[in-house]
């Protein structure tokens, strides 16, 4: 397109849809930064945290406090889920692997090709190239949005473990009172665990189906949390990418 000429609505339409894309792309990037940041600061005040534990714990041991009796299955699952939410926190940060940009390779192909080829040509490939790295940054989302929400849903069960744990020893409850107590207490707590982590989209069937509209790309989440698991579980197995998701 020469400077001065009128857009046709082809050329309207693809620019309209490079735009649209390239704000997708880019809340995306932003999308993954956030997370990312949330990861790092959980792992930082977690770290803290266990530190001071330690230091705490070997002050007392020190002194005429008995500390096997603040030992009891609240307090050690309280400090289990701490520590395997700093884990998480830390797998977290380190799994974002966004996709996006042509390489060298992409743009020697494009120079060599752009006297056999109209500058429509190669804004549908772009388009196209587009629409591959959103997808693949969608699973991305969806992956890291499940492991910052279990991460975050950890660090708040383990503090309502440890607040319970303090509790039973300081009412000094029995070895089967405490049993019955610890069961009683994780029943609701799995069931805010199951809503929490649930609560990732809005959306029916019908509204996906809209053939009036286009039904969009889950962009805070990535993907449903039945999507997010699957790109989770082909990570973690190391298998193939979905079709689609290739190199091109």
């Amino acid at each position: 397109m020469t400077g001065g000429e009128p857009e046709t609505d082809g050329e309207s339409t693809l620019s309209l849809t490079r735009e649209e894309m390239r704000t997708t792309f880019e809340y995306q990037v932003d999308r993954l930064k956030e997370i990312d940041s949330k990861a790092i600061e959980i792992l930082k005040a977690n770290v803290l945290l266990i530190g001071i534990l330690v230091t705490a714990a070997s002050i007392l041991v020190q002194t005429d406090v008995r500390v096997t009796e603040f030992i009891n299955a609240f307090t050690v699952t309280g400090a289990l889920l701490l520590f395997v939410s700093t884990g998480l926190a830390g797998v977290t940060y380190t799994a974002s692997n966004l996709r996006g940009g042509l390489d060298a390779d992409a743009v020697e192909r494009a120079i060599a090709g752009h006297r056999g080829r109209t500058d429509d040509a190669f804004e549908a490939q772009l388009l196209r190239s587009y629409g591959r790295w959103i997808e693949y940054n969608a699973q991305v989302t969806a992956v890291n949005d499940i492991l910052v929400t279990v991460t975050v849903l950890l660090v708040i069960v383990s503090f309502a473990y440890v607040v319970g744990g303090l509790a039973v020893a300081a009412a000094g409850l029995s070895t089967l009172a405490a049993a019955v107590a610890f069961v009683a207490f994780t029943i609701p707590i799995a069931a805010f665990v199951r809503l929490a982590y649930h609560m990732d989209h809005l959306g029916t069937p019908s509204e996906e189906a809209d053939v009036e509209t286009f039904s969009g790309v889950r962009l805070s989440k990535g993907g449903t949390r039945a999507e997010g698991a699957e790109a989770l579980k082909r990570m973690l197995l190391g298998s193939a990418p979905e079709p689609g998701d290739g190199e091109e």
